[in-house]
């Protein structure tokens, strides 16, 4: 097994599927710079644990079946008929075409055999709040952990941008408690009152739920 001693530890490099590829490279960019004095023996094991754990995500999403990922322009028709489909439902607000290209790069997408089956978007607040919108599952496919993967994904990306504080209006609060938000306010989401409440035809008969989910180390 390849080991490289740290002070009076030893790391191994990440092992497995995803050797000599995310992990392993990250991994290696790492060691380098801990090799260059850059990095202390205690800052590069927290990045090979944190290589470990996403690594354990990608074999576990891998193995039942789907894997969640960064959104791409040809995934846009199938994230727009997901879209379309609950908000006809009541579940989400509509989106244009349009605006889901100009923010492609803010949406994950679950895929299965190749296929679409999920989406969601993080959108960034000028103060660094963030808010998890869009989210869809294919109605085929419901209570099988695409949503929950996918939301776990955008998080890792939040807390990537140490954005301390992601939010959703929901429906669906049972869903969200499983994945870690907390019950809040939406007095406490001014933001989100302002930009895009106050719009809403359904301002005053709103009936969703305000939930948070607050990274404690960014605090």
């Amino acid at each position: 097994m390849d080991t490289h001693k740290i002070g009076f530890t030893m790391v191994d490099r990440p092992q497995g599927k995803f050797a000599n590829t995310f992990a392993e490279g990250l991994f290696s960019e790492a060691l380098s710079l801990h090799e260059r004095h850059g990095l202390s023996g205690e800052e590069l094991s927290k990045i090979k644990l944190a290589l470990d754990e996403i690594t354990a995500i990608m074999h576990e999403r891998e193995s039942e079946g789907f894997t969640v990922r960064q959104a791409r322009l040809s995934d846009i028709d199938s994230m727009l008929e997901m879209i379309s489909y609950w908000a006809q439902q009541g579940e989400n607000l509509p989106r244009r075409r349009e605006d889901l290209v100009s923010n492609v790069s803010n949406f994950a997408v679950c895929t299965e055999r190749g296929v679409v089956c999920g989406c969601a978007c993080i959108f960034v607040y000028d103060s660094g709040l963030a808010e998890i919108r869009s989210l869809g599952v294919s109605p085929r496919i419901q209570r099988q952990g695409q949503g929950r993967a996918i939301v776990e994904f955008l998080l890792r990306r939040a807390h990537a941008m140490e954005i301390r504080k992601v939010f959703v209006l929901t429906r669906s609060p049972g869903f969200f408690s499983h994945v870690g938000f907390t019950a809040t306010t939406k007095e406490a989401l001014p933001e989100k009152i302002l930009k895009d409440c106050e719009k809403c035809h359904k301002k005053e008969r709103c009936d969703e739920l305000a939930y948070e989910y607050v990274f404690e180390d960014l605090k």
